[in-house]
């Protein structure tokens, strides 16, 4: 039988989820996203209200502050180009380290200038793979310039890192202190030996191109 606490968080998590991604959720979105009647979604916003967690507005909903600290969310990003194992591993643990995971997907821009190439698939593209993955609650495009923006609507508990993302931990935590975040950094150590984009790409260059083609024309 289900906790208390999980028939809460359940609820919140999805209209987090939804407003993350929408900007607020609504009767009808909180229905879809838990496939409940319209009754059973009215119902269940009463009783969130009534203990303060959320606020309505006309049809629009939204999570209070005390509705807001009552789950965990954790935080992760990247270009997620060629979806592979290497990334589930992080997704999956990422996931397992609050109540819910938003992802945010890097600008084609980002990734550029990250990469030092344009990604394969654009960020619309990118950003749709995501949201259809199993781990993730909600994902949203990142910030043209800087990625505090994205982190700073969401507030979340925890930001979750890759193994070989190349974040300076220390330096993330400062920044984040500067901007009033008491947000917890994890270094995840999943890792999947060789499941990376760049040897997933030198790998289809290799297999297209014969041996006598130009080293050039591979990856």
């Amino acid at each position: 039988m289900p906790r208390v606490a999980d028939l809460i968080k359940r609820p919140l998590s999805a209209l987090m989820s939804i407003q993350v991604e929408k900007g607020y959720s609504t009767v009808r979105r909180l229905s879809g996203h838990l496939s409940l009647s319209m009754a059973e979604s009215r119902d269940a916003i009463s009783k969130l209200v009534e203990k303060g967690y959320v606020r309505k507005v006309g049809s629009k909903i939204y999570l209070t502050d005390l509705g807001r600290g009552r789950i965990k969310v954790v935080m992760t990003g990247g270009v997620f180009d060629l979806i592979h194992m290497g990334h589930m591993a992080t997704l999956e643990g990422a996931r397992k380290l609050g109540d819910m995971l938003v992802v945010v997907v890097a600008r084609d821009v980002s990734a550029q200038r990250t990469k030092g190439r344009s990604p394969l698939n654009d960020e619309t593209s990118r950003l749709r793979i995501v949201r259809s993955l199993k781990p993730v609650d909600a994902a949203i495009l990142g910030d043209r310039h800087d990625m505090y923006r994205v982190t700073q609507l969401i507030r979340p508990d925890v930001i979750a890192l890759g193994y070989d993302q190349k974040h300076d931990e220390a330096e993330m935590a400062e920044e984040l202190r500067r901007r009033g975040m008491p947000t917890r950094i994890k270094r995840l150590r999943a890792q999947v030996p060789g499941a990376k984009t760049s040897n997933i790409l030198t790998q289809i260059g290799s297999e297209s191109c014969p041996q006598k083609c130009p080293e050039k024309q591979i990856g």
